[in-house]
């Protein structure tokens, strides 16, 4: 076998590989004899095939399996003499081959950059220590509580008001036809919710329990149902209560009633999930910080490749918010925001390369019980999904491989927090609410979310975890 390396560019190599005719012939008549011991053929014990007309029968099926074998051996030869780490499967394309006559290939393939020693020696971190005080937990019990609301029937000579329920009778008609979805009975409506078409809760304004009344509106142009849309429509409307919402008193019966023993359970639960929450926000804080200080600490080439497939990913999800009307992706060029998205698909790269690398050093291995507690986790942000999502990776077992890699960074960057330094600044949950808004304000994720996703996440955020269920 002959290798010659042609021009090679950074981590892409170029081979031109030429194997001999005598090779080839070599090791299809050795895997022509393989197949003759078990070959049954009229006229002839099996094994005693002669080789002729094995070639005859096999010759063309066997030889392209040799030229696939021979071209797998020399590129597994390449990687192995170099200790070549390829980042996908190199591309091969045929220059020469005739029956009987050497074999002539070209070999491109991309490898993963050799990445320098990787120490942690004088890496302080700052770190938010923060407690979750009792008013914390009184705040988010009422947020539970102002969620929750008891509807209480007012007497029946009060006239409905904004924000009041009322329960309802109701039968539409267009042109005097009464049309589909167009009734119900005792619906509770709640009056500025807009929930019904504009118009409609504003004429119930005033109204009181028992009366009676024809609600006069227009559907709008964009109604999803061609039938309706722009038409005029007639409801006979007829108030059954007038309701308001009460805030419960968070007590005891409140507790039981969220499915907990007691109230001090049920504080016990939101003390809890508020310290699992912000442990999250003080972890990705410290991410942030570790993640800038590994990208500036190490430089090295990168595979243009990864590069080339993370910023697909992530200028699709750009594409995507640009057609929903994001106001952070207005007034720049597309050419502009490729910069600036580019950047940050290197960063990500960068930063996936040296996290893959420390665990490879580190030996970090990535159980079964944690690749099923990833697919139980995912499957739960799908209810009523579930078992479709379990099906998906039972019949696509390579998918798991996309669980595998964000555990494997996480244990990474585990090893790497047990390792560095902390200056810690103790915080209240609402100073550390503060830092973390921000830090989204700053552009504090790697990803440089757009103003639509940091609003999101700022929201969740500052809502300290709105139900402790």
């Amino acid at each position: 076998m002959q290798v010659t390396e042609l021009e090679s560019k950074g981590l892409k190599k170029n081979f031109k590989i030429i194997v001999g005719a005598d090779d080839i012939r070599t090791r299809t008549e050795s895997e022509l004899k393989e197949v003759g011991k078990t070959a049954k053929i009229d006229g002839f014990r099996a094994g005693q095939v002669p080789m002729k007309v094995l070639e005859k029968r096999y010759g063309k099926a066997v030889q392209a399996d040799v030229i696939k074998q021979v071209i797998n051996s020399s590129i597994g030869d390449i990687v192995s003499k170099n200790k070549f780490r390829p980042t996908y499967t190199p591309q091969v394309a045929v220059e020469d081959y005739k029956e009987g006559g050497e074999l002539a290939f070209k070999v491109e393939m991309e490898i993963f950059p050799e990445v320098p020693e990787l120490s942690f020696d004088g890496i302080t971190l700052k770190r938010n220590i923060f407690e979750v005080a009792q008013s914390d937990i009184d705040d988010a019990a009422k947020r539970i509580a102002e969620q929750s609301p008891q509807f209480v029937a007012l007497p029946e000579n009060t006239k409905a008001q904004k924000g009041n329920i009322v329960k309802i009778d109701f039968k539409g008609s267009v042109d005097g036809e009464a049309f589909a979805g167009g009734s119900a009975e005792n619906f509770d409506l709640e009056l500025g919710s807009n929930q019904f078409i504009a118009g409609f809760e504003d004429q119930l304004i005033g109204k009181k329990s028992g009366d009676k009344c024809t609600v006069k509106v227009t559907f709008p142009e964009q109604y999803p149902s061609a039938q309706l849309a722009g038409k005029d429509a007639e409801f006979e409307v007829t108030v059954n209560s007038v309701q308001e919402a009460k805030t419960p008193e968070i007590n005891e019966e409140f507790a039981t009633s969220r499915g907990f023993a007691n109230l001090t359970a049920f504080h016990e639960a939101i003390r809890s999930q508020l310290a699992s929450e912000f442990d999250q926000v003080v972890r990705d804080q410290l991410k942030k910080q570790l993640f800038d200080i590994l990208e500036n600490k190490y430089t090295f080439d990168l595979p243009e490749s990864m590069v080339e497939m993370e910023f697909k990913t992530i200028w699709e999800r750009v594409k995507q918010s640009q057609a929903e009307g994001d106001e952070s992706l207005q007034g720049k060029s597309d050419e502009e925001l490729t910069e600036e998205y580019k950047q940050i698909a290197r960063r990500r790269v960068t930063l996936g390369i040296l996290l893959a690398e420390i665990g490879t050093r580190n030996k970090i291995q990535v159980s079964r019980d944690e690749i099923s507690k990833a697919v139980m986790q995912q499957a739960r942000q799908f209810p009523g999904q579930e078992r479709k999502i379990f099906e998906f990776y039972q019949k696509n077992p390579d998918r798991l491989e996309n669980l595998r890699g964000p555990i494997l960074e996480e244990k990474s960057v585990d090893l790497i927090l047990g390792k560095v330094k902390f200056d810690d600044a103790k915080l209240s949950i609402s100073e550390l609410i503060e830092v973390a808004k921000k830090e989204l304000e700053g552009d504090a994720s790697d990803e440089k979310p757009s103003k639509s996703e940091k609003s999101k996440t700022a929201s969740k955020t500052k809502s300290k975890k709105k139900d402790s269920e």
